[in-house]
């Protein structure tokens, strides 16, 4: 009795697919258009905020002259 071995032989270019799929996956999890979105909102929303406390003093210059004023004060 003779044993016949069926082995799956790939297809031609098969692996260099698998590879090149792989490949593309690695680079799309790299910076994306996406994360480069993400901080330049994070960044605008901080400049944002910045700016509201800048004008929050403007209008009140009395709550920001405190604050200069008290690390100004000598203490004794």
């Amino acid at each position: 009795m003779t044993h016949t071995a069926t082995h799956a032989v790939p297809e031609p270019g098969k692996s260099r697919r698998a590879v090149a799929a792989v490949r593309a996956f690695l680079q799309a999890m790299e910076s994306t258009s996406v994360d480069y979105t993400l901080d330049r909102i994070e960044r605008l929303e901080r400049e944002v905020g910045r700016l509201k406390e800048e004008l929050r003093r403007n209008r009140n210059p009395e709550a920001g002259d405190a604050s200069i004023a008290g690390a100004a004060a000598p203490e004794g």
